[in-house]
């Protein structure tokens, strides 16, 4: 099945009143009882209140994490949540959006409930540029900021929760539902083709360019970037129909889809444009070293981008260590460059290089955590390099400190879980694994983790569960543990 898009705004089509019908199918009657929303002059059609939204994204981020394939690498991760926050701070008003990126060669990205927005990875390897990998997230963005999510307030009799909808949503957005197989039961006799009817959501496809575009400008992105890559992939795709791309099908590219977005971004006031950089080829480079076959690389490089390229080849097991001198060089000259920074703390950890390389980078990597504090990338990959030292006091201290202020605390709790399992310390272990659960939205694992952190957790520790459940007993209070 294709990605979606799915729309809050009135939609007159059979697939939109078909997952209508579906959320508040699934949809706890508490919460159903407590919704009162306004007309919106359809029958049909309503909005939900923030309290519902929430609930949902918690879920559907709790899906995304357990059970699809979400690509983790901290540099990759922190490139896209950095366009995509840039791009969202552009709208004049608070939305939660999170980003992340799936594990997936399909050209593809979608946007799901209460902001959270999902970009594949093989569709970062298919743009020939950053204002069009902006481009994209803009759009997105322009889903959320215009409630493109379709929602129905029709009763039915039948009663599940919230956790099986958005299971059903994911698969729907990331384009790997078989209805066939997966939920029989949730759509048996209906005989809906929701591609066919997604294909006709012109109107919310024309919408979402006209705001994003605006938001690609103000960020100081190229404009025209949007119509260009929408553009380049439908011509690219028409000789061989059989290949479109996934994000085609559900974005249909007309000329006159085109032809206004081209004179929207001709017509918008002209603003600073950004400082051009390579962090789009060198996290294609990443991409192409963990899948060949996603992405030709980027050509030609430069010098300084074959040197990060050799960096990320991997020696075989006691195989003579790689001459770091060009890494070491190249972060030299270039200090506040993240990734080469990101790189050479990887190459040391898996090269054994001479203890001055290595003394060089704790110097780099303390100089650069000074400067970018929340950067998720540059936090592990330090951590990971003074574990590696046997520093693992210092590594605790650096990502407790650093992490208690980031948005994103998955990656960062769960490996101090593993550092304090490793200790033999697990009721630390079950408390970190519990906030990185928590962080994701799995409100009942959060549940059960702390449940078994105080079994033999220390006063000290007793004390900072009782304040995490107190300052979140409304989310976790309604939870009922079970053991996974």
């Amino acid at each position: 099945m294709n990605t979606h898009f799915l729309s809050i705004k009135a939609l007159d089509t059979p697939f939109y009143h078909f997952l209508a019908v579906l959320l508040i199918s699934f949809l706890p009657a508490t919460l159903l009882n407590a919704a009162t929303p306004p007309d919106l002059g359809s029958s049909d059609l309503i909005e939900y209140n923030i309290e519902l939204e929430q609930e949902l994204g918690r879920a559907f981020t709790t899906a995304l994490h357990t059970q699809y394939n979400l690509n983790y690498d901290p540099e990759v991760v922190a490139y896209i949540r950095k366009i995509g926050h840039e791009m969202a701070s552009q709208i004049g008003e608070f939305r939660p959006f999170r980003f992340y990126v799936i594990d997936n060669p399909s050209i593809n990205a979608f946007a799901g409930p209460n902001g959270v927005i999902g970009i594949h990875t093989g569709l970062i390897s298919a743009a020939k540029s950053e204002d069009e990998l902006a481009a994209v997230i803009a759009h997105e963005i322009a889903h959320v900021t215009q409630n493109h999510l379709s929602r129905g307030h029709e009763t039915n009799s039948k009663r599940s929760n919230i956790n099986t909808f958005a299971t059903l949503l994911a698969a729907i957005l990331i384009g790997m539902h078989d209805s066939s197989a997966v939920y029989p039961t949730l759509i048996a006799g209906m005989s809906l083709d929701i591609e066919q009817q997604l294909k006709n959501s012109r109107l919310h496809e024309s919408e979402a360019d006209h705001i994003g575009i605006q938001f690609l400008s103000q960020a100081g992105y190229n404009p025209h970037a949007m119509s260009q890559f929408f553009n380049r992939l439908a011509k690219a795709s028409q000789s061989n129909t059989s290949q479109i791309p996934e994000i085609l099908r559900s974005h249909p590219v007309t000329e006159r889809r085109i032809a206004e977005a081209d004179n929207r971004a001709q017509n918008l006031p002209t603003h600073a444009p950004k400082k051009i950089n390579n962090d789009l080829t060198l996290i294609q480079l990443k991409l192409k070293q963990k899948t060949p076959s996603l992405t030709n690389s980027p050509s030609p490089l430069t010098a300084n981008e074959q040197c990060y390229q050799n960096a990320l080849k991997k020696s075989p097991p006691l195989s003579k260590p790689v001459n770091l001198q060009c890494l070491q060089t190249l972060v030299k000259n270039n200090p506040n460059h993240i990734l080469y920074t990101t790189q050479l703390l990887q190459a040391v950890v898996q090269h054994h290089p001479s203890p001055n390389l290595i003394r060089f980078a704790n110097r780099q990597a303390d100089y650069l955590m000074a400067l970018y504090p929340k950067n998720t990338a540059l936090l592990i990959h330090y951590s990971n390099l003074l574990l590696h030292q046997n520093n693992d006091e210092k590594a605790i201290y650096l990502l407790k400190t650093h992490t208690q202020n980031q948005r994103y605390t998955y990656q960062t709790y769960k490996k101090l879980s593993e550092i304090y399992a490793k200790k033999d310390q697990t009721a630390e272990a079950y408390y970190f694994l519990a906030l990185a659960q928590f962080n994701i939205g799995n409100l009942k694992r959060t549940q059960y983790l702390l449940k078994q952190a105080k079994t033999s957790a220390s006063t000290n520790l007793q004390q900072k569960i009782s304040l995490f459940e107190h300052k979140n007993g409304k989310l976790l209070k309604d939870k009922q543990i079970t053991i996974p």
